[in-house]
């Protein structure tokens, strides 16, 4: 049985990424647009590992998202965090609670 807890991490990491995807739907329709599109609209990059180019890349993604499309991408990424979490401890619940009997 899951506790009031658990399921609060799980629906608080489904609101989230809710919000999120809510919040970046033009980003998120703009990468369609862009790998859907005939031609490319932007350079290849080699060695997209190193610091200067992650740098680079980071930049020219931010630079023209508001803080309201910051906070969603924020939002996005404590999502799963939080349903794993609810999960896993819905699990370590019932395990503890198999083992008692």
């Amino acid at each position: 049985m899951k506790s009031k807890k658990e399921k609060a991490f799980i629906l608080t990491g489904i609101i989230f990424l809710a919000v999120g995807l809510l919040v970046n739907i033009r980003v998120i329709l703009g990468i369609i647009r862009t790998l859907t599109s005939d031609e490319p609209e932007s350079i290849g990059i080699i060695g997209g590992a190193d610091s200067p180019t992650a740098i680079f890349i980071s930049e020219s993604i931010f630079k023209n998202m508001s803080i309201l499309e910051k906070a969603g991408l924020l939002l996005i990424i404590a999502a799963p965090i939080l349903i794993i979490t609810g999960i896993v401890k819905c699990l370590r619940t019932k395990q503890h609670h198999a083992g008692g009997r």
